[in-house]
């Protein structure tokens, strides 16, 4: 029987019934690990499952019985798998599982921003609105999805989610593409940034998508854009964005992800986090009940096909 090690049950979620996983081996579940904690929870263990555990060469070269990491996510930049090709280890991650959970999200703040329903609701639940005598408020207008463009960087599963949304409010799409195929809107970074109303990142981390939205891009975007991030943190400039959204060069900006997480006081965007064009998530734009039980479910299955000689969603 395999040796079966949850490191952070935390990230995954509490509230989930892991009964099925403790069927595919002898299974200990931690609901955090730290760093220092990972060489002796890793000592004996065959299969790790992690979400945010970062398995550097270090870490690996010391699990000297491992031999599958199941990654509780579709990204596994937190994977060293140059490593585990040379050590023989696989790596599993789960791919679609979010895709209707993150577009949800990706709409949800664009909505919000700009229908600017946080400033609204503010001004009712302060008592500004029984106290103004009005029936109502147009002091702050807000403007309409309909007509505009809405700019897709990384046109995969959930790229083409929010761009079904999005058209059925009426928009048009640009998408950028890792493999173009000549579909229409199809256009190059330098033109979406130039022409969207709103444009939403869904791009892996890696050396090519790294700060691929920097000053230089931002120059490029309309005044009023709306910024979305549900990517990766790093896959924008943190800083250059902050100083756009406090200049005054970007409309609105909504952001799920960071290059730490969580971010610290000393973070660019603790300077902008209170302000009413902003809406900063905690990371949960993958995270809806249905999406994680589907996650887990995907992790068994992985686990399983490893157990069966089958290779399932490797990616090593």
């Amino acid at each position: 029987m395999s040796i079966i090690t949850l490191l952070d049950r935390s990230s995954i979620g509490e509230d989930l019934d892991y009964s099925e996983l403790a069927k595919a081996g002898e299974l200990t579940v931690y609901d955090a690990t730290e760093p220092p904690e990972l060489a002796e929870r890793l000592k004996d263990t065959e299969i790790a499952i992690l979400n945010k555990i970062k398995m550097t060469r270090a870490v690996l070269s010391a699990a000297g019985h491992l031999k599958l990491i199941c990654v509780a996510a579709t990204g596994y930049d937190n994977v060293d798998v140059g490593c585990c090709r040379e050590r023989g280890i696989g790596v599993c991650n789960v791919a679609g599982y979010s895709t209707d959970s993150v577009a949800q999200i990706t709409v949800s703040i664009a909505l919000y921003l700009m229908s600017k329903i946080g400033i609204y609701n503010r001004f009712v639940t302060s008592g500004g609105y029984s106290a103004s005598g009005k029936p109502n408020y147009l002091a702050v207008p807000y403007r309409e999805l309909a007509g505009k463009t809405w700019g897709i960087i990384g046109y995969g599963n959930i790229g083409r989610k929010v761009a079904q949304i999005a058209r059925a409010f009426g928009c048009r799409i640009l998408s950028l593409k890792k493999h173009p195929d000549g579909s229409e809107g199809e256009t190059d970074l330098e033109t979406l940034c130039r022409e969207s109303d709103v444009i939403s990142l869904h791009v892996p981390l890696n050396s090519e998508t790294r700060s691929m939205i920097d000053e230089s891009m931002i120059k490029l975007m309309k005044k009023d854009v709306i910024l979305l991030n549900l990517a990766r943190g790093a896959v924008i400039d943190e800083s250059a964005v902050a100083k756009a959204v406090l200049d005054g060069r970007i409309g609105g900006f909504g952001c799920d992800v960071y290059s730490v997480e969580p971010y610290g006081t000393d973070h660019p965007y603790s300077s902008i986090e209170k302000l009413e064009n902003v809406c900063l998530t905690p990371h949960i734009a993958w995270a809806a009940y249905e999406a994680r039980v589907r996650c887990l479910t995907e992790i068994v299955a992985n686990i399983r096909s490893f157990q069966n000689g089958i290779r399932r969603n490797r990616v090593d």
